[in-house]
């Protein structure tokens, strides 16, 4: 089974382009991050061991938020479940996750990754390349496991019967400490949304972005705020987005944290009038030392129009 992954692995890393700027120098990848990023890989084994759905849900956490192109997040695992039997039927026999980059918070207790998927369904359809953003957690020697999770260039949702509470953001107690940095990061996400109103998106995002700021063009990864700055200036400015975060979670140790939101693209379609795109997206911050927050990696999916929003 590993020789199949390890072929997939190995195509995978030519299905998309990385553009990026020198950055400064980073410290070597350290031993919680180099653990997680095996944990990552071993994902398409389990896939391949216990099938589709239980294969997918090996890592999930109990409360994670489930982002798939299609219909609206989702929330828990048992609504993450759901979506997984709703389209396991076209589920590909093997898939395979290539992380190419990360973050660990300060107490190690706390990471993202994010990379590139490689899904192939059989020996006469060409292997399928994705892209996502994960979100670990762990409690001191327990595994990681995925508090939230985008999926980037999948095909939508099929037909999906989900539950109210399994797309309604949970209320979380929080400490005193907790509550005051979820408030930094949330209001750092509405300033990021600000922004781009009224600077622009490509304004917005390189300003707002890490040094190794991480946005997925189509097909590129763009990394670093000049490349990515260069990146938006080619896309033009016919299409505006605007967005707002709805659930906010943060590392124990308050330097890492992710937010789920909501945004809409609004564009000219062929007879000039406005159209507009609707969509979810999940964003990993980082504190940085003079403790603004900015942007690790930034990625979602569609969501259609909500009654109200048509």
């Amino acid at each position: 089974m590993r020789t199949r992954s390890v072929i997939l692995a190995t195509a995978l890393l030519g299905g998309c382009s990385l553009h990026h700027r020198p950055a400064p120098p980073e410290p070597a990848r350290g031993p919680a991050l180099d653990s997680l990023f095996q944990v990552d890989q071993s994902r398409g084994d389990s896939v391949l061991a216990r099938g589709p759905v239980k294969g997918m849900l090996a890592l999930l956490a109990e409360d994670v938020v489930y982002l798939r192109a299609g219909v609206p997040a989702v929330y828990g695992r048992e609504g993450a479940r759901v979506l997984f039997a709703a389209g396991s039927t076209s589920a590909a026999v093997n898939v395979a996750w290539q992380p190419i980059g990360g973050a660990v918070s300060d107490d190690l207790q706390s990471a993202c990754t994010y990379g590139l998927v490689a899904r192939l369904s059989d020996a006469k359809t060409p292997v399928r390349f994705e892209r996502y953003i994960a979100y670990w957690r762990r409690a001191g020697s327990e595994p990681w496991q995925i508090a939230a999770y985008s999926e980037i260039g999948s095909p939508p949702a099929g037909e999906v019967n989900l539950a109210a509470d399994q797309l309604t953001p949970p209320v979380r107690r929080l400490t005193p400490a907790i509550e005051t940095a979820t408030a930094q990061v949330r209001a750092a996400d509405s300033s990021f949304s600000d922004l781009a109103y009224r600077m622009g998106t490509g304004f917005a995002f390189s300003n707002t972005a890490a040094d190794n700021g991480v946005v997925f063009g189509a097909p590129q990864i763009v990394v670093g705020p000049d490349a990515i700055r260069s990146f938006y200036a080619a896309q033009g400015t016919s299409t505006s987005l605007t967005w707002h975060p709805v659930y906010t979670v943060v590392a124990g140790s308050r330097d890492l944290g992710f937010t789920i939101g909501e945004y809409i693209a609004t564009g000219r379609g062929p007879s000039g009038a406005a159209v507009q795109r609707f969509g979810k997206y999940l964003t990993v911050w980082k504190r940085q030392r003079d403790g603004t927050w900015k942007f690790l990696v930034d990625g979602g999916n569609p969501t259609p129009a909500r009654e109200s929003q048509r």
